[in-house]
C-alpha cells in the first residue's frame, strides 16, 4: 500500500505525505551540502541545458536522491522536476498526484558559494497543493506544511507576521529569469519599484519565498517562473496567511504546469499595496 494512503487505503494520509516530503528534502540537502563550497582540488561539473540555464552535477545528484527517497517511501503519482520527469505510481486513482520538485533552486549562488539556495518539494492533487518541504540547507532552516496542518520550522510549530506594514518602507524580493526576461522587464513592467524602499535579488525562488514565510521579507515578485520553483513556498505561505497571486491579484491555477508571467508573494497588507501599484 502506498505510504500516502491512510491505513484503510481510502484517503490521502497527509502526515505520511509530509514525512515523505521531509525525508526526500533531507536526502537532497545532504547531497547538496556535500558538494557545497568544495575544497581547492575539487570542483563542480557544470554545463548548460539551454542558454543561461546552468546545471551542475549537484543538481542531478539531488534530483536522483529525491526520486529514490520518494520511491523508498512508496509515494504515489509522478515527479515533475526541474531536471527530470518520473512516474512512481501509474494507478488511475493516483494519476492526479504530482510531486513538484526543484532539487536545487539557486544553482548560480550555490555554484559560487553563496547561501541563496534551497530545495523545493510539494505534492499537488489536481489543482490543490497538499504538502511541502522547503529547506535552506546551508542555513540550517527547514519549513514544512500540509494542508490545514499549519507550518513547522525545523520540526516545531511556527507562526510569524510581516516585518513591515507600509510598502514604501519595505524591502521586496525581485527575481527575473535570465537576460531575455531582464531586457523585457527593464523596458516595461518594473514601474512598481520606486514605490518600495529596496529590492533584493537572489537568483533563486526558494530563498526569497522562505524569507517571506519566515517574516524576514514582506513580499517578493517573480517574473517568468514555473510552478516547480515556487509550489513549496506557496503551500507554506498559504498556511501562514501569506498571499500568492499573479500581478492582478488572481489566485494561481495549480492544475497547470506552464510558466507564469508574474507571481507575487506577500503578507496581506503589503501584498494588497503592491498589487495596487502594479496595476497603475
Amino acid at each position: 500500500m502506498a505510504i500516502d494512503r491512510d491505513p484503510n487505503g481510502d484517503a490521502l494520509d497527509l502526515s505520511a505525505i509530509q514525512l515523505a516530503a521531509n525525508c526526500a528534502a533531507e536526502a537532497a540537502s545532504q547531497v547538496l551540502l556535500s558538494r557545497f563550497r568544495l575544497g581547492v582540488n575539487e570542483e563542480l561539473s557544470i554545463f548548460y541545458k539551454s542558454p543561461n540555464a546552468l546545471v551542475t552535477d549537484a543538481d542531478l545528484a539531488a534530483d536522483k536522491a529525491i526520486t529514490e527517497s520518494l520511491r523508498h517511501a512508496c509515494a504515489s503519482g509522478r515527479i515533475l522536476s526541474e531536471e527530470s520527469q518520473t512516474m512512481i505510481s501509474a494507478s488511475e486513482s493516483e494519476s492526479e498526484l504530482t510531486w513538484l520538485v526543484d532539487p536545487l533552486c539557486g544553482t548560480v549562488p550555490f555554484s559560487t558559494g553563496m547561501d541563496h539556495w534551497g530545495v523545493n518539494i510539494a505534492l499537488r492533487r489536481g489543482g490543490e497543493l497538499l504538502a511541502a518541504s522547503l529547506p535552506l540547507p546551508s542555513l540550517g532552516e527547514t519549513l514544512s506544511a500540509s494542508r490545514g496542518g499549519g507550518v513547522l520550522r525545523n520540526g516545531s510549530s511556527f507562526t510569524t507576521t510581516s516585518p513591515r506594514e507600509k510598502l514604501s518602507e519595505s524591502t521586496v524580493g525581485l527575481e527575473v529569469d535570465g537576460p531575455d526576461e531582464w531586457r523585457a522587464r527593464l523596458s516595461s513592467g518594473l514601474e512598481w519599484i520606486p514605490h518600495v524602499s529596496q529590492v533584493n535579488t537572489f537568483a533563486s525562488a526558494a530563498y526569497p519565498t522562505a524569507l517571506v514565510c519566515l517574516g524576514r521579507l514582506p513580499a517578493a515578485v517573480f517574473y517568468g517562473i514555473e510552478p516547480v520553483h515556487f509550489a513549496a513556498g506557496a503551500m507554506i505561505a498559504s498556511e501562514l496567511g501569506v498571499s500568492v497571486t499573479d500581478e492582478k491579484g488572481n489566485e494561481i491555477d495549480w492544475s497547470k504546469d506552464e510558466e507564469l508571467d508574474v507571481v507575487v508573494f506577500g503578507w496581506q497588507e503589503i501584498h494588497a499595496q503592491l498589487i495596487d501599484v502594479m496595476s497603475d
